[in-house]
């Protein structure tokens, strides 16, 4: 069992295959040996809506306290349509579907080296996050929980000439994936070189 697993069991968290989705073993060997000083999280879990992805014990901000342990020395950021807040994790009332409220957000946090959209779920909203965060993104960034990869895919590909996309992953058992998109810095330094 990978680090990330342990730790999504201990917090309860939706994203392990103990409670609901196959992610973090996929997750883990993404990002085993990233050392990232900010981290964004959209969508804070709240035990209304989480409880029936993973039980009764299950609490307010269960994954950004995953990250918070994973990434010990990283700043960890989470942002929702409600109005969270949680203790050691700087939370941020955003709709994600608004680019003025991503992008008010994003000007309070500057960029971030990992971001990860387990917000609405709604593609829509996906593709508009991900459009205006591309460019707050240091390194990595996911859109969690997708019905179709190659659809999502399409909509956001060859958009930025410095985006590569990392992996795509969708289990049989949820038939949810998600998409993992990477920073090319070979390519950044090649286009500043033109």
């Amino acid at each position: 069992m990978t680090t990330l697993c342990k730790l999504a069991e201990k917090y309860i968290v939706d994203k392990c295959p103990k409670f609901h989705h196959y992610y973090t073993p996929e997750y883990h060997e993404i990002l085993k040996n990233k050392k990232y000083d900010k981290v964004l999280e959209i969508g804070i879990g709240y035990k209304d809506l989480m409880e029936q992805y993973t039980n009764k014990d299950y609490k307010c901000g269960a994954s950004l306290y995953m990250w918070k342990e994973y990434f010990y020395n990283s700043k960890i950021f989470g942002c929702d349509i409600r109005d969270i807040k949680l203790e050691g994790i700087d939370t941020f009332l955003c709709d994600q579907s608004k680019i003025d409220d991503l992008i008010i957000m994003m000007n309070k946090i500057g960029n971030c080296d990992f971001i990860i959209d387990d917000g609405s779920h709604i593609l829509e909203h996906q593709v508009v996050s991900f459009k205006t965060l591309w460019k707050y993104c240091n390194d990595i960034y996911i859109i969690e929980d997708v019905h179709d990869l190659d659809l999502l895919e399409s909509l956001t590909k060859d958009i930025f000439d410095d985006c590569i996309v990392l992996k795509k992953y969708k289990h049989p058992k949820d038939n949810q994936g998600f998409i993992c998109y990477k920073k090319n810095i070979n390519n950044n330094i090649i286009q500043s070189n033109k």
